[in-house]
């Protein structure tokens, strides 16, 4: 069974939650490369949501790697996106933004690694990005800080990617806030202990290739609570 640890305590996983183009920036440098003119989140005033299924999670210090199907990589593009996570502390069921904060068990950085030639192609035909988004390796989680949910305020994430920074946003800037994500997916869903929300990435998504090394960093002001160190093999 899937896990993370929340400061030294172990915490089954449940379901692993992602949030689309949360961060406006971002969706604008996805609409550039595609073309469009529009935002998806503006249009709908609700979250793009999907899930990765709890094979996918690895944890610092392990490998990121493309699947191979009879002997041949299933893709030849794979992006890394960086991201804060929510560690769900309890069962949460139509709980309104105000009351959100006492469903936080902590925070951790993640990275939704995304094969973006197949979620292309999936977006292209109308097709699940599950493929794209939840093969083996493509959850990597740093281990959870409890902290309450108004420091989000004073967060930070930052991905390197072989020394040089490539991705940092802050975490207050998202369309849609913590609050109202827990809010939403508790209604629509329903949340238990133990389920992880990916909030979202900032700009500066990219490619990787074999051999790069990537560094993800959850930073409060200037103190590191947490960091990842993984590479593509």
């Amino acid at each position: 069974m899937a896990s993370v640890l929340l400061d030294t305590k172990t915490v089954a996983v449940g379901t692993i939650y992602c949030i689309g183009k949360n961060y406006e920036a971002h969706a604008k440098e996805m609409r550039n490369k595609l073309g469009l003119e529009f935002s998806d989140t503006a249009a709908t005033q609700e979250p793009i949501v999907f899930s990765k299924p709890a094979s996918s999670l690895i944890h610092s210090g392990e490998s990121i790697t493309i699947p191979r199907f009879r002997g041949k990589a299933i893709s030849n593009e794979m992006h890394h996106e960086l991201e804060l996570v929510v560690l769900i502390g309890r069962r949460a069921v139509e709980v309104s933004e105000e009351n959100a904060a006492d469903y936080v068990a902590g925070f951790g950085v993640g990275l939704d690694m995304t094969l973006r030639d197949r979620q292309t192609e999936a977006k292209r035909n109308g097709q699940p990005w599950l493929l794209s988004k939840g093969f083996r390796t493509a959850a990597v989680i740093s281990n959870f800080v409890p902290l309450p949910l108004h420091k989000v305020s004073e967060m930070a994430i930052e991905l390197k990617k072989n020394g040089e920074r490539v991705q940092f946003g802050y975490p207050r800037e998202m369309t849609f806030s913590i609050s109202f994500l827990i809010s939403y997916l508790s209604h629509i869903f329903g949340l238990e202990a133990g389920d992880l929300i990916f909030t979202g990435t900032p700009e500066g998504v990219g490619k990787v290739q074999t051999g790069d090394k990537l560094t993800a960093i959850l930073y409060s002001k200037t103190d590191v609570l947490a960091e990842l160190h993984t590479q593509v093999s």
